[in-house]
């Protein structure tokens, strides 16, 4: 079962997903986004439409950022999701990496450390530990956003609800559980005849809208 620690060096792979409160100072991310960071620029992720979160390979830990451009930020990772260690300092900050399916087959990195993506975590995590078995991960989305206030300053957090639980996607596997071929393979047989048409049938439920979703 998924067990999380949320404590009331070296970071992931890119594509970056990050939450965007206010819009990034370039203008070019509209606030209360979700956006995918890549090499060539940044573009919005429609977080509405469902991603797969990987539960099972999350990190948790504190991170430190300078605040400058081009600088990647110190992080401190916690030996397991449901063991926070102490804070080093009031220099580091609540954060987490987790790799996630966006569609098409495609993955990006949440890798966020701050009290909006922390607390996004923090009010998903009772859902999270209804896992139904290994393997089986959370297909979220975007259902609100919560404002924050504080003596000083405010943000707003993301607020994601499960829409089910799915089987891991192939682009979260690894080698040869993820298609990759490991030894010579035979041909392919010939493709089957096209199957008739399936009749008609009523309106999907909410949670059938993502069944066809790729990731």
């Amino acid at each position: 079962m998924f067990a999380l620690d949320t404590g009331n060096n070296g970071g992931g792979n890119g594509p970056f997903l990050q939450w965007s409160a206010r819009g990034t100072q370039d203008g070019v991310i509209n606030p209360k986004s979700f956006y995918i960071r890549a090499s060539d620029g940044k573009t919005v992720y429609d977080a509405t439409k469902g991603m797969v979160l990987d539960i099972e390979k999350m990190r948790t830990g504190w991170q430190k950022s300078e605040g400058v451009a081009g600088v990647a930020p110190e992080w401190k990772w916690n030996p397991s999701p449901s063991q926070m260690m102490a804070q080093p300092s009031e220099d580091w900050k609540k954060g987490f990496s987790i790799v996630v399916a966006i569609g098409g087959g495609d993955v990006a990195t949440w890798e966020q450390a701050g009290t909006a993506a922390w607390q996004c975590l923090v009010d998903l995590s009772a859902a999270l530990q209804q896992q139904p078995a290994a393997n089986m991960l959370p297909l979220v989305r975007l259902a609100d956003v919560k404002p924050m206030q504080f003596k000083r300053g405010s943000t707003i957090s993301p607020v994601l609800e499960i829409i089910k639980w799915v089987p891991r996607p192939d682009c979260l596997k690894e080698g040869a559980a993820a298609g990759i071929a490991t030894a010579p393979v035979a041909a392919a047989a010939p493709a089957p005849k096209p199957a008739p048409k399936p009749a008609p049938v009523a309106a999907p439920t909410p949670a059938a809208v993502y069944d066809d979703m790729e990731f």
